[in-house]
């Protein structure tokens, strides 16, 4: 008797590690995917990150975290200049695949497009030459 509610406790407790692992590796993943990007999307470095969360701060009313927004432009441009039949990293891949953390009303997402839609480009600097997977290879 006894040893069925050892067994029952290592098993519930073998179930709790995997569980909070997989939430860990998904953190440390996640971290990995936006530093990445941030090097990619963002060659003006920290200041250009700011600018970008600033603007869409302001389209937004400034309803959301600069995490969030910062979340939701890195996984949509992120879209826009990799290429996902190539070989990508798996933790960007992931990153890129899971859905953002706001959702924009439609006004929002028009405005938000038609200022980021070339952005890099607006700056100075083309994107498309600074491709990921070329980077990788």
């Amino acid at each position: 008797m006894e040893n069925k509610y050892i067994i029952l406790i290592s098993i519930l407790i073998i179930v709790a590690l995997v569980i909070a692992m997989r939430h860990i590796f998904i953190k440390f993943s996640e971290r990995k995917a936006v530093t990445t990007l941030s090097q990619v999307l963002f060659p003006g470095g920290e200041k250009q990150k700011l600018d970008v969360i600033r603007t869409i701060n302001h389209i937004t009313n400034n309803r959301f975290s600069g995490e969030d927004l910062l979340d939701f432009y890195l996984k949509i441009k992120g879209l826009q200049i990799i290429n996902m039949n190539d070989p990508v990293d798996y933790s960007i891949r992931n990153y890129l695949m899971h859905p953002t953390k706001v959702r924009l009303n439609y006004f929002e997402q028009v405005k938000f497009y038609e200022t980021f839609l070339n952005f890099p480009e607006a700056v100075g600097e083309d994107i498309k030459s600074r491709d990921y997977n070329k980077q990788k290879q």
